[in-house]
């Protein structure tokens, strides 16, 4: 794993190069499972480079990506893959990075009563999985700078970012960067273990995950750490890339839990990442929690 003990401040030109998106899949009976039957391989992006909606988008060799998502920048320290798959940024988070940010100003949004409107009288409580270098908790940490919160109120948002041990220093190493220090925090997380009390007493308001399904074995461990962290009122929002057959086992247990519907319905650039297999979902408790699951 790379170390970045001093997160660079350079400020890199971004070249984007035209590449061919991949074609729209045949209309499906079933618009969610069946659209899993195809397969893909999951191909780590060269080291200064990652494929964003089709374009492939290079760094400077210090490693640090600039991103706008409307208008939000976003600093992230790349590791060019020393850390595996985490410590690169790929498609389903600026997908959902996007979503959220836009929520701002699309009322239509499942997103934007929480985070934009209620975070204006009490804290929102948001918690990213496999966060990786952390790319959409830091865009919406950016994005939230600055949100007019209503006098004499504790409101907010309070956003966690989490990985494995392996990516904590990348993650704190690019809040630092973006100077978001107060506003968003660093944990491991290990799916399928026992949670911190504090993400289930009070439960989160809003979990997020981007291109966490794509490892077999990890399937029942990311099920068992979403119904642990997901009361009634939990929205889970989850970008997805879809890649092989197998993935189907995971949305097909967690069905029995969760009711999963995509969201389409916005932005005209979602259509770019569809042709790219890329997907945007949310998920909601079918049943009501009967009791919290502390953790030591």
């Amino acid at each position: 794993m790379v170390i970045y003990s001093n997160p660079p401040t350079v400020d890199p030109e971004l070249v984007f190069l035209d590449t061919v998106s991949t074609p729209n899949d045949d209309a499906l009976e079933d618009p969610f499972l069946q659209m899993l039957a195809d397969t893909s391989d999951l191909v780590p992006v060269t080291q200064y480079s990652t494929i964003f909606a089709g374009k492939e988008l290079l760094t400077s060799s210090s490693g640090v990506l600039k991103a706008e998502f409307s208008g939000t920048m976003v600093n992230i320290l790349l590791d060019g893959g020393a850390s595996g798959c985490g410590g690169k940024v790929w498609p389903a988070g600026e997908l959902l990075s996007r979503y959220m940010i836009d929520a701002k100003n699309d009322t239509e949004s499942l997103a934007h009563q929480i985070v934009w409107e209620e975070s204006k009288k009490r804290k929102i409580k948001i918690v990213e999985l496999g966060s990786g270098t952390g790319l959409v908790g830091l865009a919406l940490g950016n994005a939230c700078k600055g949100l007019d919160i209503e006098s004499g109120v504790d409101g907010g948002l309070d956003i966690v970012i989490s990985d494995q041990i392996n990516m904590l220093r990348l993650m704190e190493d690019n809040i630092k960067l973006n100077s978001l220090v107060g506003i968003v925090s660093a944990d491991v997380i290990d799916w399928g273990k026992p949670l911190k009390e504090k993400y289930v007493e009070p439960l989160v308001d809003i979990i997020l995950a981007a291109d966490c399904v794509y490892f077999e074995p990890a399937f029942p461990l990311l099920e068992q750490t979403l119904l642990d962290m997901t009361g009634n009122g939990t929205l889970v929002l989850m970008a997805y890339k879809k890649r092989r057959k197998a993935d189907n086992k995971f949305f097909r247990s967690i069905k029995k839990s969760f009711r999963i519907e995509e969201i389409k319905n916005y932005g005209a650039y979602y259509g770019e990442f569809s042709r790219d297999s890329v997907f945007l979902y949310h998920l909601i408790r079918k049943q009501p929690r009967l009791s919290s699951l502390l953790a030591i």
